[in-house]
This record gives structure tokens, sequence and C-alpha cells, in this order.
């Protein structure tokens, strides 16, 4: 997953924490994901029993969305109105908002079901899921309060697992050929989409060789994944890998 929790816990935390410009998320990261125009944050409010909910775009004055928040047994929809965007022109956010189920719950997961910009039509998103934000503290009494609805319960699921993240980042990623006479690694972000391929890539750490961190690049792009899984159906999502050489 995203480092996000350090970065979005600034926004989530508008009722006692002012930001700092060392705090405020890069958008270089937020927005790198091929999968969704828009990345979310949820995190608990303290122990009032409600979720912080803030939205990022990359552009735009207006947003509006849909965003499903899922328990161990049951699933939730948010729609968040359409709502003003602030902030730089390149690293838009809504204001945050306080999420109150209908019923006592504990959420583990959430993703953006869909999103319009600027009051134009509905993008579907993908499920592109995230675990559940660190808790921050309860919000102003005057932040707006939105009131999730029940979509449906789950059921028992019959993989066993509520996610499980993608896989596949193996041994025979390792980078081959000639490049120098020391050990060396480089590490990548890769989204992959729900049928198991590399669709993004996201150089982390460089070898400092431009030819080696050029051959993991095409390593990770033609590998083959076991895809991201959510409520037993695969599902798009990302992991980090480590590719080494040994000359």
């Amino acid at each position: 997953m995203l480092p996000r929790a350090a970065a979005f816990v600034v926004a989530l935390a508008w009722s006692c924490i002012p930001a700092r410009a060392a705090d405020a998320p890069v958008s270089n990261w937020k927005y790198e994901n091929p999968f969704c125009g828009v990345i979310a944050a949820v995190a608990p409010l303290g122990s009032s029993g409600r979720y912080g909910l803030a939205i990022f775009a990359e552009a735009g004055t207006t947003l509006a969305a849909h965003v499903t928040l899922v328990s161990d047994t049951d699933a939730y929809d948010v729609t968040v109105p359409d709502t003003n965007l602030s902030g730089p022109i390149t690293d838009r956010q809504m204001e945050p908002v306080a999420v109150t189920l209908p019923v006592k719950d504990a959420i583990k997961y959430y993703f953006v079901d869909s999103y319009a910009a600027d009051r134009g039509a509905s993008v579907p998103c993908p499920s592109y899921v995230f675990p559940l934000d660190d808790p921050v503290a309860d919000a102003a009494s005057d932040v707006t309060s939105i009131e999730a609805k029940h979509l449906q319960s789950l059921g028992k699921l019959a993989c066993g697992a509520m996610y499980r993240p993608p896989g596949g980042g193996s041994n025979d990623l390792g980078v081959m050929g000639h490049f120098g006479n020391r050990p060396l690694s480089t590490q990548y972000r890769v989204f992959i989409d729900s049928n198991g391929r590399a669709v993004g890539q996201k150089l982390l750490a460089s070898s400092g060789v431009d030819a080696l961190d050029a051959a993991a690049r095409g390593n990770v792009q033609n590998h083959q994944y076991v895809p991201a899984q959510f409520l037993c159906t695969p599902v798009v999502g990302e992991i980090e890998l480590r590719l080494d050489y040994e000359p």
C-alpha cells in the first residue's frame, strides 16, 4: 500500500493539528496510480464511532463521489455531495467530512467507487482497496457530517480472507546482465490490474546505474503477478519490489 497515513493525518486531523508545509501530502505520489483520478483517506475519529473522510484530486473546482466502506460483515456507501475543492491547481482537496454509520460497526477497508469532477459525468473506479488509516483526533462540532447507507451484508467468504494483496514478485525478477563488479539493487512500486498484469510502475530507489534500472523496469513490466483479491474477487492493487543484481 501507499505510504499514505503520515501524509493524510494532516488532512484528517483538522480539528487540532495545524498543518506545516513539510507535512503536506506530496502530489507526485498521490496521483501516480493509473486506476482512479482521485484518492481517499478514511480514519477513525478518536473513539467517537465516526470516521473522517477526505478526498484528493489532481485538478478541478468541485467534486462529488461515492466511497465504499467495508467491515467484517457489511458494506456501506458514503455519498459525498458536490463539494468545493481547495489548494494548489495541481493538488486539490475537499474539506474533510465526518461519516456516521447507520449501526455500530468497525470499518476495515475502503475504496472510491466513483467520482464526478466539476459537475460532469460520473467516472467509475475499479476497486482499489486500502485498509483503514490510523485513528486521528475527533472532528470539530461544525464539520460537515454524512450518514453512510447500508449497501449489503457480506455473508461468509468462501475464500477465507476479506483481502489478499497482490503477489508473484519472485526471485526470477532478479536483474541479469553486466552492470559492474559489485552487488546492486533497485526498487519499484508496481500497479497491477485484476488480471495480474503490470499497468504502471514507479522507481522508488535507484541502483545508481541507469541501464540496470531500465532492465529492472522491463522485468516488472513483463512479469505475470497474482492479482489482489477482495471479497473473493480479483481487484487492482500495487506491490513494492526490490530487484537485486549479483555480478
